[in-house]
């Protein structure tokens, strides 16, 4: 599988694609998604960093990266990259991608931004989670989410009142709040599933 990582301006990229590589993937980083984007089985969304310096980012390749959704190809955003898949996001003006409904909020908690282990617990069908038990741990880093998920949301987590996606599925569309990169042999699980996806 060749998965395209595209670089704009977020942490945590190398082991995103460590984490691909060792599951026998071919990871490309690029730096602007172009028109050989479609020569890729997925595009993939990494996430450490701010919603408004992202959006920024992402203004002159959002139509190139929605084309090449539409018509079938596959998108993994991973924490900010999944807030992208969304409208927007109180964290800063800027449109999202837009490829699914709703807004990205700020947490309600007197400590942020949540970090550490948590519980993620599916509701419905998933596919991403195929394998993973029920309320097994992940590792999350930030401080807003989507606490008001459509059908898409497929897990949820709780930190401090606060109940979030935690993972959405809309195929070829998914995102994760976590970072399965991070979240040990769970967190492979979900890649190895989003791979497995992809074959199909």
């Amino acid at each position: 599988m060749r998965i395209a990582i595209y670089k704009y301006g977020v942490g945590n990229i190398h082991s995103v694609a460590s984490a691909l590589r060792a599951l026998g993937a071919q990871p490309m980083v690029l730096e602007e998604p172009g028109e050989d984007i479609g020569e890729y089985d997925a595009l993939i969304l990494p996430g450490v960093g701010n919603y408004g310096a992202a959006v920024r980012r992402l203004q002159g390749t959002r139509d190139t990266i929605v084309d090449y959704v539409r018509s079938g190809g596959s998108v993994l955003g991973i924490c900010l990259g999944m807030q992208l898949l969304y409208e927007e996001s109180e964290e800063a003006p800027g449109r999202g991608l837009g490829l699914l409904q709703g807004r990205v909020v700020r947490l309600d908690a007197p400590k942020l931004p949540h970090i550490g282990w948590t519980r993620v617990y599916k509701e419905g069908e998933s596919r991403l989670l195929e394998g993973v038990g029920q309320g097994e741990y992940f590792y999350f880093v930030h401080s807003y989410a989507v606490t008001r998920p459509g059908p898409e949301a497929r897990a949820y987590a709780e930190y401090e009142g606060n109940r979030f996606a935690a993972l959405v599925e809309k195929p070829p569309i998914y995102g994760t709040q976590f970072h399965p990169e991070r979240s040990g042999p769970p967190g492979r699980r979900v890649l190895k599933n989003f791979i497995k996806e992809l074959k199909a």
